[in-house]
C-alpha cells in the first residue's frame, strides 16, 4: 500500500466528516489499525477539525436563548403551550360531540362528560426542541468550518508542490555536475593518474564504513587535489561526504564530492590545500560545513609517503 497516495487522496478528509460510506469507513479504520502514518494523519485532521470548530462556532443569538427560557419557565401554563410550535403543543380537551370543551360549569342539567387526564407537556419534549435549535446552529458553524478546512488543504498541497519542486531542482543540479564531470577531460600533463608529482593515499572507512574505500591524490608543487570515491555508498537525503585535509593537526576544508556506483571510477577536483599532512571525510550537510562535524569522522588516513 502506497501509504502517502493514500493519505493525499482525500479520503481520509471524507473519514473525518463522516461523509463515507460504512464500506470505506471501514477500510480507512483498518488503514489507521495497520499503518502509523495513516494514524497520524487522521489524528491530526480531527485535531484541525475541533480547532476550526472552536474558532468559527457561532453563538446563537440572545432571542433564541430567551424564547427558550420563556417557554422553560411557562411550560405547565396555556401560555407556555401556546408558544410551543404547532407539532410540540398539548391538543385542547374534546368533548363527546367532538367540538372543544368548554371548562365552565355545565347549564340546563346536560350530565357532564368527565374529561380523562391530559398529560402535561414532557420535559423532554422541551428540551428535545432546544437541542433541535443548536444541532442547527452547529451544522452551520460545521459548514463554516468544512469551508476553511479545505483552504487549509489547498494551502497544504500547495506547499508539498513547492517542497517536490525543490528536491527536483536538487536532483537536476546533481545530475548536472556529474555530466560535467564525465564531459571535462583532465589536461595531459594535469592528469593525476599519470602524473607522478601526485601522491595518492588509500583511505579506508571504519566502524559502519567498513568495508568503504576513498582515494586522494594531492601534487605538493601545485596543492592540486584529486579524489576518486571507489567505493563509497550514496548519503542519506539531505547529505553529503567532504573531504577535509589535515594541516598542522587542523582540519581544512577541501570540498564536498559525489559517491555512488556512477562516479566510483570518475576523478573529482577538489579544493587545493598546502602542506597536507593526511587526510579525513565527514558526513555533513548538503553543500558541506566550513567546520568539521567530528561526531560524524566516517574515515581518515595519513599522506602516502
Amino acid at each position: 500500500m502506497d501509504v502517502q497516495r493514500y493519505i493525499s487522496s482525500g479520503i481520509l478528509e471524507s473519514y473525518v466528516f463522516g461523509m463515507l460510506p460504512e464500506a470505506e469507513q471501514g477500510e480507512v479504520e483498518t488503514a489507521v489499525s495497520q499503518y502509523p502514518d495513516v494514524k497520524a494523519a487522521v489524528d491530526s485532521l480531527q485535531h484541525d477539525k475541533e480547532r476550526f470548530v472552536q474558532l468559527y462556532a457561532i453563538a446563537p443569538p440572545n432571542s433564541i436563548r430567551e424564547r427558550l427560557m420563556e417557554i422553560v419557565h411557562q411550560e405547565n401554563t396555556q401560555e407556555g403551550n401556546d408558544l410551543l410550535p404547532d407539532e410540540l403543543r398539548t391538543p385542547a380537551p374534546v368533548s363527546l360531540n367532538g367540538k372543544k370543551k368548554n371548562r365552565q360549569q355545565p347549564q340546563n342539567g346536560e350530565t357532564p362528560v368527565r374529561q380523562l387526564p391530559v398529560a402535561k407537556p414532557s420535559k423532554d419534549r422541551i428540551w428535545k426542541y432546544l437541542t433541535a435549535a443548536i444541532v442547527v446552529l452547529l451544522l452551520g458553524s460545521i459548514f463554516m468550518n468544512f469551508f476553511f478546512f479545505r483552504k487549509s488543504t489547498d494551502y497544504k498541497s500547495r506547499y508539498q508542490s513547492l517542497i517536490a519542486t525543490k528536491e527536483k531542482l536538487e536532483a537536476d543540479k546533481a545530475q548536472q555536475s556529474l555530466t560535467r564531470l564525465k564531459e571535462t577531460p583532465l589536461a595531459a600533463e594535469a592528469d593525476p593518474l599519470s602524473n607522478p608529482d601526485f601522491k595518492w593515499t588509500k583511505i579506508p572507512g571504519g566502524g559502519k564504513y567498513a568495508g568503504n574505500l576513498v582515494a586522494v591524490g594531492w601534487n605538493e608543487k601545485t596543492q592540486a587535489i584529486y579524489l576518486q570515491a571507489q567505493l563509497m555508498p550514496l548519503p542519506p537525503q539531505g547529505k553529503q561526504f567532504q573531504l577535509w585535509a589535515i594541516v598542522n593537526k587542523k582540519l581544512v576544508d577541501a570540498g564536498v564530492f559525489l559517491t555512488g556506483g556512477e562516479v566510483s571510477q570518475q576523478l573529482q577536483q577538489m579544493k587545493a590545500v598546502a602542506a597536507v599532512q593526511g587526510f579525513a571525510i565527514t558526513l555533513e550537510m548538503k553543500g558541506g560545513s566550513p567546520e568539521p562535524s567530528m561526531d560524524q569522522v566516517c574515515m581518515s588516513a595519513k599522506l602516502a609517503k
